[in-house]
């Protein structure tokens, strides 16, 4: 039986595309929609105003002139009223960011990591998404909520799969609880995916990498400007750099997270993480032994995908000795390393939201 797009359906359709198009450009004008969309003039004009009348958009004269000394009008996403959540779900620490849609940063909270099961965790992630909408008040409407969580994720169908370190976890549909709780768009994505996503969101690479090593590893990968759609399934962390090495949360044996990652590294020495962080180069022997398998994990992720920049972040780069290993052993042609530890999860997780929402956009 075939199907057929309704009149209803193909505007909501192009209010979409152009609302989107808008939310990239950052400013633009009518004009410039009509040019690079290809939609009709009527089709443009229609739609824009449709999207400043209910407020997600907004129009101002622009300090340059047309032809003929005309006056020019730009459109902006409306930063200042409308906003989306963004949550880092994470051993590490727990943490939510208030993103407009023009990508500015109105508030943060970060919040330490204390749920010991799976429903201490969702509860926890609950109250602290709350907690950021409670913050927004009358000041800002709340677009959608974007998630970032650690472990094995299935974005597409809104499941995580397994957390690091929680008993007994139970596949579970994150979405669809968060969607019930707070009857707004969800959208749910693999961390490194969503750093990786706030990482293009404000710089434009056609092919990067980024790992995240914090109490696990994780990886996300852009060709041509895109995310690969499997990115929640590069699990880099889970493949097996020892044979018959280490036990890892996995179940297999010799992982490179079980060597690597802080958690391998704290429990092959014995020390908490507190402790390792107060005296790295006493551990610096051990820290370099970790860095040479994650060294090696990234020269062969560098051969595969032929990146032009590597990105690494997360808090075991914050261990001096450990983070040096690293970068000082990775030599890849064409390959630009960069360290940058203040990439969000967070933010990227509530920019992705916007997008995701404004593909649902219902007129």
């Amino acid at each position: 039986m075939k199907k057929y797009i309704t009149q209803d359906r193909l505007k909501q359709n192009n209010t979409a595309d152009i609302f989107i198009f808008i939310l990239e450009k950052g400013t633009t004008t009518r004009r410039e929609i009509e040019w690079e969309t290809g939609f009709s003039w009527g089709t443009v004009s229609s739609n824009v105003a449709f999207l400043i009348e209910k407020g997600y958009v907004v129009e101002e004269k622009s300090r340059k002139t047309g032809g003929a000394g005309r006056l020019t009008y730009e459109l902006r996403p409306n930063g200042e009223k409308i906003v989306s959540i963004g949550l880092d779900v994470n051993r590490t620490a727990m943490s939510a960011e208030v993103v407009g849609l023009d990508l500015s940063v109105k508030q943060c909270f970060t919040e330490p990591f204390a749920a010991q099961n799976q429903s201490e965790l969702l509860a926890q992630a609950e109250e602290l998404c709350r907690r950021a909408i409670e913050w927004c008040g009358e000041s800002y409407r709340v677009f959608s909520i974007g998630i970032a969580f650690q472990g094995s994720v299935n974005g597409r169908e809104g499941f995580s799969l397994r957390f690091p370190q929680i008993q007994d976890w139970i596949p579970y549909n994150v979405k669809e609880h968060f969607s019930a709780r707070f009857e707004l768009p969800i959208y749910l994505g693999h961390d490194p995916k969503c750093m990786l996503l706030a990482e293009l969101s404000r710089k434009k690479y056609s092919d990067c990498v980024l790992v995240r090593v914090d109490e696990g590893i994780g990886m996300a990968v852009a060709q041509d400007g895109r995310i690969l759609d499997d990115t929640e399934k590069f699990e880099l962390g889970h493949t097996v750099s020892v044979r018959k090495g280490l036990p890892c949360v996995c179940g297999k044996e010799g992982c490179l997270e079980a060597y690597a990652s802080l958690r391998g590294i704290t429990e092959r020495l014995g020390v908490s993480v507190e402790a390792l962080f107060q005296n790295p180069e006493r551990y610096a022997e051990p820290l370099a032994e970790a860095a040479s398998y994650l060294e090696l994990a990234l020269y062969n992720v560098c051969m595969l995908f032929r990146p032009q920049k590597l990105i690494l972040t997360g808090r075991a780069m914050e261990l001096a000795p450990f983070a040096a290993a690293v970068t000082d052993g990775i030599r890849v042609r064409g390959v630009t390393l960069k360290t940058d530890l203040a990439i969000s999860a967070a933010f990227g997780a509530a920019a992705e939201s916007m997008k995701s929402a404004i593909k649902r956009f219902d007129i």
